[in-house]
């Protein structure tokens, strides 16, 4: 291992984290600006037990880059500063605060992106005018790295999260560090991120209570008559106005037997035909609440009678959702679970999983540990996990989604309350005439209600409109 790296890392408890007391005024004015704003201690937590890796590793730098913000989450992980829709990259040094290279005028004019207020263990911000659609400013923020990582003779340089890196960047990056050991360690930082602190579950709870709302807010506003596009509108506005920051919603919908529509919450898909008497509901809501964690839900409802081959179906599912929680067991790999949960599908005439049964969450709406048997991470209490297996007989396909965490015998529930619903929900049929009105944003989200993340009434839950 490069002795220089170690030597520089043995001085880090004496210089670092010295510098980085943060002035109370600071604090308060981050948190006027931000719906939620991580805790100091969370990330001097990631960014401690990711040095101490690297410096194993003999690692001097590491660089990361964001180019959205549903899967960019390795950025926001770093720095909690949600990624955009241009690429911004950290560098990351062993024994240093960071450097960010962001969208803007380039020096001499002062760096604007991102906003000074908005960063911690940050100590340098460049900007350049790179547009990602312009080939020949390729290179402009990869040599600016170049340049932070060769201030100090850089040891090895580890790339993180490739899938969301850009051919410029890593192309640029090499070209510009001749003789330099470049790796992937993404898994050096997945080991860390994994595994969710107090706090981050405390954020997805949140998500919980936003995804609680949403579906009250779903089952009051489908009913005949009514389109697609208008449920989606009503759930996103109140997701927005409960604080979330992302919101995706797929709805599918259509008679049984027949071919069904779909329309999605971005783009520009448009589905014209309204829902009608009989129709099946699939909606899938994955949405982040203030903090930028998420949470997985997807169900079936029915306008009218329940088709028994979608019970069947939906009965199956659940089942194999349930064997899947039971064998997530700490110290195996998903692969086991996911054995067991396809071994009962098989048994009964169903097909095996074909796309992917969970996957992680966090500050990505998709993360590592993933359930499939190529999947090499081993379970740790902490890891929140999105279960959604299908079920599919010869009648009918039926999956269900929720998010969960590891415990020390399995994986449990994130939020309980959102399995009470035990069979099919019928909606979009008033009781005795009464004209159904709309849900709305109630509950632990009402006007004056606690803020996300922190503790709300025992019971808070917005009540649906009374359907049969």
């Amino acid at each position: 291992m490069d002795q220089d790296i170690l030597s520089r890392e043995g001085q880090r408890s004496g210089s670092l984290e010295q510098q980085r007391s943060v002035p109370i005024e600071e604090t308060l004015a981050r948190e006027d600006r931000r719906r939620y704003a991580l805790s100091q201690g969370e990330l001097e937590r990631r960014w401690k037990a990711v040095r101490e890796r690297m410096a194993a590793k003999g690692i001097s730098h590491l660089v990361v880059q964001s180019q959205q913000r549903y899967v960019g989450g390795y950025f926001r992980w770093f720095t909690d500063f949600a990624g955009q829709n241009y690429h911004i990259t950290a560098v990351f040094p062993l024994d240093e605060d960071m450097t960010i290279i962001g969208h803007g005028a380039p020096a001499p004019a002062k760096p604007i992106t991102p906003p000074e207020w908005a960063l911690r263990g940050v100590k340098e911000r460049i900007n350049t005018p790179a547009f990602p659609n312009v080939w020949w400013e390729d290179a402009w923020d990869a040599d600016k790295a170049v340049e932070v990582i060769k201030r100090r003779k850089p040891g090895t340089v580890g790339l993180v999260g490739l899938g969301n890196m850009s051919a410029a960047l890593y192309e640029n990056l090499k070209k510009g560090l001749p003789g330099v050991n470049v790796v992937n360690a993404t898994d050096l930082v997945d080991e860390v991120r994994m595994v969710k602190s107090e706090e981050e579950i405390k954020l997805h709870r949140a998500a919980a209570y936003l995804h609680e709302m949403s579906y009250e807010v779903a089952k009051g506003a489908i009913r005949p008559g009514r389109t697609v596009g208008e449920v989606i509108a009503e759930i996103r506005h109140a997701q927005v106005v409960a604080g979330s920051e992302e919101q995706q919603i797929h709805i599918g919908f259509g008679q049984p037997g027949e071919v069904h529509y779909s329309q999605v919450s971005w783009g520009n898909t448009v589905v014209r035909r309204p829902f009608q008497d009989g129709d099946v509901i699939n909606m899938l809501i994955e949405s982040s609440a203030a903090g930028g964690y998420w949470y997985d839900m997807r169900r079936f409802l029915c306008i009218g009678k329940v088709p028994p081959e979608l019970e069947e179906a939906y009965a199956l599912v659940k089942e194999a959702r349930t064997i899947l929680a039971a064998n997530l067991k700490p110290g195996t790999v998903p692969g086991v679970a996911l054995k067991a949960s396809d071994e009962f599908l098989k048994s009964k005439g169903c097909p095996p999983e074909a796309r992917v049964a969970g996957h992680g969450q966090g500050l990505d709406l998709v993360e590592r540990p993933v359930i499939r048997y190529e999947e090499t991470a081993k379970l740790e209490p902490g890891m929140v996990i999105s279960l959604h297996p299908t079920a599919t007989t010869r009648h009918a396909s039926a999956c269900i989604a929720d998010t969960y965490v590891i415990g020390n015998s399995g994986a449990v529930p994130l939020y309980a309350n959102l399995f009470e619903d035990d069979e099919l929900p019928v909606v979009g049929r008033p009781v005795d005439g009464q004209q159904q009105r709309p849900a709305s944003a109630s509950g632990r989200f009402a006007a004056g209600s606690p803020k996300q993340g922190e503790p709300g009434p025992a019971d808070s839950r917005g009540k649906q409109a009374q359907l049969v």
